[in-house]
Order: C-alpha cells, then structure tokens, then sequence
C-alpha cells in the first residue's frame, strides 16, 4: 500500500493536466450524458421504490380480523394493526436504502460502460503526451480496446452486485455486522472502480484480465486511492444527500475521465520511481 499516496496525487492532478494540455473538450461529452442519466436514473430509481416498496408491504401485511373482539383477541388485533401500520414505513425505509444503493452501483458501471470510447481515448493521448510515444489510430484496435473497456466495466459490475448482494444477506441475519459491511462494500466498490481505470492502461500492454488483475494487484494502494477518489466523486457527500441530480451529473462529468487520466499519471510515476529504486 506504499503506492497509495501517488495514486491519490494522480488522481487528483488530472484535472490540471487535462487542461494544461488541451484535453479539456473531453469534459464536454459526459456533461451531455449526464445530464440525459441524471433524470433517467433518479426518475426509474425512483419508480422502482415506490413500486417495490409498496409490493412488499402488502405481501408482509399481517391480516386481522374484521370482527370486534374484547379482552386478549382485541388487544392482539391492535398489535396487529400498529404492526401493520409500522411496517409500511419500515419497508419503505428498507427497500429505499437497498434500491438507491443498487441503483448508485449500476449507474456507476453505465457510466463506464457508455464513456468507454472517450476513456480509452483519454488513457492513450495521456500515455502519449507523457512519453511522446504516438499510437497511429487503427479502428479495429480502437474498438477492440472500448471493446475491453466494457467487457471489463460488465464483469467488475456484475462482481460487486453479486458481493453486495452476498453481504446483505449476511447482515440481514446478523445485523451487529451492518457498520463493517459498509466499510467493508465501499472498500470493495472502489477496488472495482478503480481496477476499471488502470486496466486501460494495461490493456495498452496487450495484457489479459487475469495479467491485468494480477497487475493491479501488485499495484493495490495506486488502484484502490483512484477508486476511493472516484467513488467520493461519483456520489460525493452532502450533496449526493440532498441534491441527487446536480451530484449524478457532477460526478459523471469529472468523476471517470479524470480516473482514466490519473491512473496513467500515477502508473507511469511509480515506474519513475521503481527505476530509480524507490517503490517497487
């Protein structure tokens, strides 16, 4: 994890690069996206919890009788009834929290999964302007490399709902693990995000998934600061909370392509540094 520090400073200097060199026209292609995204998703996220929230509720509802009783019978009635009563607001609660966290992770991977041409664009000029190494623009490979891009953005994707959903269930039945699964998932989601980003990078090494994950690896303080950053990015706090979209369109606008420029600015530091012996 000694890398951690220049994956954050990475991150955190694409934006001026991106500038600095002319790139910053590349912003103007997720800004169009996200605001299409930002309506659609907080729109349909929506709908699907109150639909979902309703379902439920009615499928848990306890029935009562709908004669009068006294003594025992009724005050069980009344049991039922404040129960009943309860569990609207708690399902709603329950099944808001778990749909807006679902719907936060596929958003995430539509993103990636839409910008792909414009990251592995954006990962190859960076790599270009830092080594003056040109790679000649060949359609076939271009596509092969977005190809990559989703293909990649679609397995993390599917990992991290799979995990998710794994430790849901598990918190479900045991509820004192709830805080630690949540560090826990957010850990793991940026691990995914970040991966994402540096495989563009190792893509342009003709590596395959498995090299490319091994890669990664070796490399796990860089790969996990350019997610933990993307994630703060993609759903940023405070504003994520109470300004749903304004922080969708926020986060897709700088959130993905300044990790595709800060993961090559990290990656190719660290090889700086490993040359002159001071990481590995």
């Amino acid at each position: 994890m000694k890398d951690f520090g220049i994956g954050f400073n990475g991150y955190m200097s694409a934006l001026g690069f991106a500038f600095r060199n002319g790139l910053w026209w590349m912003f103007l292609v997720p800004i169009a996206i996200g605001l299409l995204l930002a309506g659609g998703i907080v729109w349909l996220s929506g709908e699907a919890v109150d639909w979902s929230g309703a379902f439920l509720a009615e499928k848990l509802e306890i029935p009562i009788s709908g004669a009068d009783h006294d003594g025992l019978a009724g005050f069980w009635d009344d049991v039922k009834g404040f129960f009943n009563s309860a569990r609207v607001v708690i399902v709603a609660f329950v099944v808001k929290t778990a749909l807006w966290f679902l719907f936060g992770i596929i958003s995430k991977y539509v993103v990636l999964i839409v910008l792909s041409p414009v990251l592995a664009y954006a990962s190859e000029r960076t790599e270009e302007i830092l080594t003056g190494r040109t790679y000649p623009f060949r359609f076939g490979l271009f596509i092969k490399d977005v190809g990559r891009g989703i293909l990649m953005a679609m397995r993390n994707g599917f990992l991290e709902i799979s995990i998710n959903v794994a430790v849901w269930v598990l918190t479900f039945f045991i509820p004192i693990l709830a805080p630690l699964s949540m560090i826990f998932l957010w850990f793991m989601s940026s691990w995914f995000y970040g991966f994402s980003m540096y495989d563009y990078v190792y893509e342009r090494q003709r590596m395959g998934i498995r090299t490319s994950a091994a890669a990664a690896r070796s490399r796990r303080g860089m790969v996990l600061a350019n997610g933990m950053v993307f994630s703060i990015f993609m759903d940023p706090p405070i504003i994520g909370w109470f300004w749903k979209p304004f922080a969708v369109v926020l986060g897709i606008t700088f959130g993905p392509l300044m990790g595709s420029i800060g993961a090559v600015l990290a990656w190719h530091e660290a090889e700086r540094l490993k040359a002159h012996g001071v990481v590995r």
